[in-house]
C-alpha cells in the first residue's frame, strides 16, 4: 500500500520534496532510491539541527508576541529525541522515535 500511496502522491498536487526526494518512511525511501530513512536515517539534516532551527523560530515568535504552539510542541519533541541520542540522525527519524524504535 505504501509504494502505491507514495506513487499517487508524487503524480498529484501532494507531490513535494519530502514525498519525492527525502521521504521519512524507510520503505518509501527505498522504493524511491533516495532519502536518509533508506539508510537508517544516517546523514541528512540532523535532528539537533532541526532543534536549533525550532528554537530560533520559537524565540523569534516570542520576540514578536506571536504564539506558535505547534512549533513549541515540535521543539519539545525534537528536544526529547535529541536527549535520547537521535541528534545526529536525520530529522525524519521522528517516525521511529515516536514509535519507540531505537
Amino acid at each position: 500500500l505504501l509504494p502505491s500511496f507514495t506513487g499517487a502522491m508524487n503524480i498529484s498536487t501532494a507531490k513535494c520534496w519530502s514525498s519525492e526526494v527525502n521521504n521519512p518512511h524507510p520503505t518509501a525511501a527505498r522504493e524511491l532510491g533516495s532519502g536518509a530513512s533508506a539508510d537508517g536515517y544516517e546523514g541528512g539534516f540532523g535532528t539537533a539541527l532541526m532543534l536549533k532551527d525550532l528554537n530560533l523560530a520559537v524565540d523569534a515568535g516570542e520576540e514578536e508576541g506571536l504564539a506558535l504552539p505547534v512549533a513549541g510542541l515540535s521543539r519539545d519533541l525534537y528536544r526529547m529525541a535529541d536527549l535520547h541520542g537521535y541528534g545526529r540522525r536525520d530529522f525524519g527519524v521522528m517516525l521511529e522515535f515516536l514509535k519507540g524504535v531505537k
